[in-house]
């Protein structure tokens, strides 16, 4: 009899120890997994590539070169412009020097003009006299301004291939594999002397230190929480103690969706819930992927 109050005793004692230790373990508010806003990297030009200098894990600096595009094509063909280009200036002395020549002309017939005025004041010249030297004027103003027009021509043409020749620097520029952010290569889709085309997917990336805990929670808690609220962030750091983050909420999802199936939240499972992301700062210690957890600290 005394065996049995005491194996009662005993698990009563053990109950009331679990119960208390549970009771003492504050459960989180939230539950969700890092990830990272990657960005996906594609070719913009096509042809061959001569060089990717990167590799999986490789951090990358903003504005770094790190491939190149073959640009043979691009560069013929900004050659030829270039000649045609010469071609044309080339005949831009002769227009020059014909129009010198032309607005000479006009000069001395201007002056034979008011010669004729003066004698034709004194009856010493006849109206056909002046109706003529009047005729040679207007046609060598014609003459000058059709050389003008040339002219003119001539130098719009050169406008028209600098624009050419400036959508072909543009595009030999393209030919260059810039990356655009400061951050790691998560995943190489193609190497040395393989073909890229526009669009095309060359690698993926992501900034380590831009990295968001996603969780979701149900309508009930959404009243508690806001953006640039401070909360708790924990994360595994052995198998039975976590480690302790401070976290801002970021982002807050404006429409509800469907509790995803690998997620929990502090309530029951109920049929829609909204995403919130939050911003932790990583020293390295963060993964994407890595299970992590949400106490909201309350405003008062």
């Amino acid at each position: 009899m005394k065996n049995k109050i005491k194996t009662h005793l005993s698990i009563f004692l053990i109950a009331l120890l679990l119960i208390s230790c549970n009771n003492e373990e504050k459960q989180s508010d939230a539950y969700g997994n890092f990830e990272l806003d990657k960005t996906m990297i594609s070719a913009e030009a096509a042809g061959q590539i001569l060089w990717l200098n990167i590799e999986e894990g490789m951090h990358l600096t903003s504005l770094q070169k790190i491939g190149q595009i073959d640009t043979m094509n691009l560069y013929l063909q900004k050659q030829n412009l270039n000649a045609n280009q010469r071609l044309i200036l080339s005949n831009l002395p002769d227009i020059d020097a014909q129009l010198l020549v032309q607005e000479q002309q006009r000069k001395n017939m201007v002056i034979q003009q008011d010669r004729l005025k003066k004698l034709f004041v004194k009856k010493a010249a006849t109206q056909k006299q002046m109706d003529d030297i009047q005729g040679s004027l207007d046609l060598i103003d014609a003459q000058i301004s059709a050389t003008k027009v040339k002219r003119n021509n001539i130098h719009e043409q050169v406008k028209a291939l600098n624009a050419q020749i400036d959508i072909l620097n543009y595009q030999i520029e393209k030919c260059e594999i810039i990356s655009p952010i400061d951050g790691e290569v998560l995943n190489q889709f193609s190497r040395k002397g393989e073909i890229a085309a526009p669009g095309k997917p060359l690698f993926t990336m992501a900034s380590l230190q831009d990295i968001r805990l996603k969780v979701y929670v149900s309508g009930a808690v959404l009243p508690h929480i806001k953006l640039h609220q401070k909360v708790k962030v924990l994360i595994d750091e052995n198998k039975k103690e976590n480690k302790e983050l401070s976290g801002e909420i970021v982002w807050i999802s404006s429409e509800a969706e469907f509790t995803p199936k690998t997620v929990q939240t502090k309530e029951e499972r109920v049929n829609l819930v909204y995403a919130v992301k939050i911003k932790i700062p990583n020293k390295g210690e963060l993964k994407a992927g890595m299970p992590g957890e949400v106490l909201f600290i309350n405003e008062n």
